[in-house]
């Protein structure tokens, strides 16, 4: 379970942060080879991670637990050998305040155990949690890949890596890129406005 921890923290940042708001309730889904063994510590993993992601500073695992409660946020975890696509995986379900949810999965690719995010709300990537990320949630048209290639370029942002999933052509899609440096709230700003998402949000990891 140990290579688990700072996946479950990483994939708990980024749901805070596409929420802009600590959820009410985290639950730990872990599916696959490693449900075999103890996973209990990875709802305090997700707590964790979602406490740093507002800006809570020395969370450790000992008082995150704490921490939360006087937030009113809970976490559970729980296991099934079933995993379909992968020999392991770790899905991460947060209930918001106003209702909605968001889920991230995520799991540890071969011998090396490297991390990756596998999905957010059902949009399928394959993406390395790195320490600078940018997220947009749009309507599936011409020109938007373009758009914020363009706004990243010209604030010398440069772009590593970049993937879009969508549900249909025309309809819904999400766009994840990393790039080398930290997406101010200013540059996410003008890229909501050149591409008509109706989600900017930028994530940097704190490991």
């Amino acid at each position: 379970i140990r290579p688990s921890l700072p996946l479950v923290e990483k994939m708990a940042q980024i749901a805070t942060a596409l929420a802009g708001e600590i959820p009410v309730s985290m639950d730990v889904h872990v599916r696959g080879d490693i449900s075999v063994h103890d996973s209990s510590i990875l709802a305090v993993s997700a707590l964790k991670g979602a406490l740093v992601a507002t800006g809570a500073e020395e969370v450790t695992y000992v008082n995150a637990p704490g921490l939360a409660a006087s937030r009113g946020v809970t976490s559970t975890v729980d296991t099934t050998p079933e995993s379909p696509e992968y020999r392991s995986m770790i899905s991460l379900h947060c209930a918001l305040s106003n209702g909605k949810s968001i889920t991230v999965d995520g799991t540890l690719m071969g011998i090396r155990k490297v991390e990756k995010i596998i999905a957010i709300d059902g949009f399928d990537l394959d993406l390395p949690p790195t320490d600078n990320l940018l997220f947009l949630r749009y309507g599936d048209r011409p020109g938007v890949v373009g758009a914020v290639g363009n706004i990243l370029g010209s604030a010398k942002i440069n772009i590593a890596g970049m993937q879009v999933a969508r549900n249909s052509a025309g309809g819904e899609a999400l766009m994840a890129l990393t790039v080398d440096s930290a997406v101010s709230a200013d540059i996410a700003s003008k890229v909501a406005k050149e591409s008509g998402a109706n989600l900017v949000r930028s994530v940097t990891l704190v490991s």
